[in-house]
């Protein structure tokens, strides 16, 4: 990324912010009651329609293993067994997908250094990104703790740089994680209130997306071209920000890489 190149953020809805009646705020703050009722119901369709496909791929798995156990070894039918079960367990990891989105789990938020959480984040990701992808973490000294569940930020974490990783299309590259601290930047306070915020930028050196793609790039179910996931990972992370009061921005343009920024409020120093 080239310093000072100005990069579009992805468009995100702002979060909703007390006002009077007929005031920005307030219209804000309807049209989120509005989107919640509509995810109440979405949440019971979709736990139940995940309730009655596992009961399908259930079914699926079950009559592929007994065709597995009335074939030889070696039986040309075995290859088509194994796209069976591979479908079948994409299946299940999309219905894991979906229930962590019906059930929207209230976050269980402490004191968080995130420091050591990013530090345990990396670690589990160079298990999986190859070595030819340099991982770099950078952290301003005795930056303050934030209210969070580690576990849910760390999933963040990890769903954010695996993303990075596929725009890097196997070849050798750069993912760099810089976290600071210090009052809200300007061009993120129409996204939330005033104060003392812990930034975490996640940036790679890929080719950078499309405004197109940008623009989309929290919606359900999108995804990269080069990625077999599911698709509701990086919705759900926005989700788990957004459960932290805090904010995940994208920016990015073609041939200038693409960065995430979290913004999580920052506890009083003890």
């Amino acid at each position: 990324m080239k310093p000072g190149h100005p990069r579009p953020a992805a468009e995100i809805p702002a979060p909703a912010r007390p006002g009077t009646a007929g005031s920005p705020a307030a219209a804000r703050d309807e049209a989120r009651l509005l989107l919640e009722q509509k995810f109440q119901a979405l949440n019971q369709l979709s736990g139940n329609i995940a309730h009655e496909f596992n009961n399908i791929i259930a079914g699926i798995l079950g009559s592929g293993e007994l065709v597995a156990m009335d074939i030889h070894e070696g039986h040309p039918a075995h290859e088509s067994l194994k796209q069976i079960f591979e479908a079948s367990n994409r299946g299940r990891e999309f219905l894991s997908k979906v229930r962590a989105f019906a059930q929207r789990q209230p976050v269980d938020r402490k004191p968080v250094s995130l420091p050591p959480t990013i530090e345990e984040s990396l670690q589990i990701l160079r298990g999986v990104i190859p070595d030819k992808v340099e991982l770099q973490f950078r952290s301003h000294p005795g930056c303050p703790k934030v209210n969070a569940d580690a576990a849910q930020f760390q999933q963040v974490i990890l769903d954010l740089c695996l993303y990075c990783w596929q725009g890097l299309h196997e070849r050798r590259g750069l993912i760099t994680l810089t976290l600071a601290d210090g009052p809200l930047e300007k061009r993120f306070s129409a996204m939330l209130p005033p104060g003392d915020y812990l930034h975490l930028v996640i940036q790679d050196d890929s080719q950078g997306l499309e405004p197109h793609a940008l623009k989309k790039i929290f919606d359900p179910f999108h995804n990269r071209r080069t990625s077999k996931k599911i698709g509701l990972e990086l919705f759900l992370a926005r989700e788990t920000i957004h459960a932290h009061q805090g904010e995940l921005v994208a920016e990015s343009s073609p041939g200038h890489g693409l960065a995430f920024h979290i913004l999580l409020p920052a506890l009083p120093h003890s």
